[in-house]
């Protein structure tokens, strides 16, 4: 089948309407529409870069590779990574193009079209499905959503049969679009691969798996420069506020370290104080209970054995008023702070302030320390503290 070269090509095959292909009399593609250029012209080549690189670093790998296995000049070529329609940054192939060949391509498509894509990208396709189209001096093959080349015939078989050794089981079918191609019938008859020419019983779609992402128009370096740029007046300020928020943060530590150790500094010497001169060396527990506990009772040997009444006698003189109001004791207890403490239960709130008034008169001291409806039934429950008093009758005779 005789092929003639051109620079520019179309292929012919069923495509969706928003794609217009180059034609020498010079289509434009408008609005919602996707230029399809020649995919000879836009070469998907393979890469080899560490995972671990991202964005700028594994573009310029790229760069080199272009470089040094390909032998292609950076500088003349335009090259974008293809990501496929996953869309992963660990991309390992890129779309290499003339820059003077892309120039031209920008000129015939207007400013809302959709995107300059190369003609494979544009071919109906689905999961293990390949299409190969004709067109009048090439072919556009698709390899599924993420692969695909535009070559002359000779090119083309070559390219086929590679792919195809590369895989372990072939595509379920070769979706053939335009005039057949009697070296590719061929192949797939050698490789039992089913040819169809219906796309839609071959389940293909057009631009269905994120082809205008790869839009040619685009610049991504350029794009990342433009945002740079848009970056770049805040990156001052935010450094700023980064140091000034971290010299705050660190006075605030170190303020809040000395207050640590001055408070450390004070609890321990507290602790000895305490030790040396109230507890006789003692472990610390509680230094304010300790503290009182043992002024208590440095008071009460300073005032004398003789001074305190003995708990049984309060004990006795109070059990007789106790008797005669009718109050029943609950419990008992006897410090030398705080005396003989009773707690009590009375018939209501007057009952207790009558039995009040008795002990006194008896010559006890009474402090109410609380008064209470009882939780066990109907009454009153009162805690009472007594001690001697100075004023009573056994304050006279003493």
């Amino acid at each position: 089948m005789a092929i003639t070269s051109q620079r520019a090509r179309q292929v012919v095959a069923a495509t969706a309407p928003q794609v217009v292909h180059v034609t020498a009399s010079g289509a434009k593609a408008g609005q919602g529409q996707v230029l399809a250029v020649p995919g000879a012209d836009v070469a998907l080549l393979p890469i080899e870069v560490p995972d671990k690189l991202r964005g700028q670093n594994r573009e310029n790998v790229a760069h080199r590779q272009l470089r040094d296995k390909f032998d292609i000049d950076p500088d003349a070529v335009d090259l974008r990574p293809f990501s496929g329609t996953k869309g992963s940054d660990e991309w390992s192939r890129v779309l290499v193009t003339d820059k003077a060949l892309l120039a031209r391509w920008r000129d015939a498509v207007a400013e809302d079209a959709l995107a300059i894509l190369p003609d494979y990208l544009t071919l109906p396709t689905a999961p293990d499905i390949w299409t190969v189209a004709t067109g009048v001096d090439g072919i556009a093959a698709r390899l599924g959503p993420d692969d695909g080349f535009g070559a002359h015939v000779d090119l083309a078989i070559v390219l086929l049969n590679k792919a195809l050794d590369a895989r372990d089981t072939p595509p379920k079918a070769i979706l053939r679009l335009g005039e057949p191609v009697p070296e590719i019938d061929a192949i797939a008859a050698e490789r039992s691969i089913p040819i169809v020419t219906d796309v839609a019983a071959a389940g293909a779609k057009t631009l269905g798996y994120g082809e205008t992402a790869c839009d040619l128009r685009q610049d991504p370096r350029l794009a990342r420069a433009r945002m740079a740029a848009r970056i770049l007046p805040w990156r001052w300020p935010i450094a700023f506020g980064l140091v000034a928020t971290i010299v705050w943060g660190a006075a605030e530590w170190v303020v809040t370290k000395r207050i640590l150790d001055e408070t450390h500094a004070i609890q321990a010497q507290t602790t000895a104080l305490v030790q040396e001169h109230f507890v006789d060396g003692a472990p610390v527990v509680d230094a304010r209970v300790q503290v009182t506990r043992a002024l208590a009772t440095a008071q009460a040997q300073a005032q004398g054995a003789g001074a305190q009444p003995e708990p049984l006698t309060l004990f006795a003189q109070a059990a007789l008023v106790l008797d005669a109001a009718g109050a029943r004791t609950e419990t008992a207890s006897f410090s030398a702070t705080d005396g003989l403490r009773l707690v009590t239960a009375m018939n209501d709130f007057a009952a207790v302030e009558t039995l009040v008034e008795d002990l006194e008169a008896a010559g006890l001291a009474v402090n109410v320390q609380d008064t209470r409806a009882s939780d066990a039934g109907p009454g009153v429950q009162a805690t009472l503290a007594l001690t001697q008093s100075t004023d009573g009758p056994e304050g006279e005779n003493r």
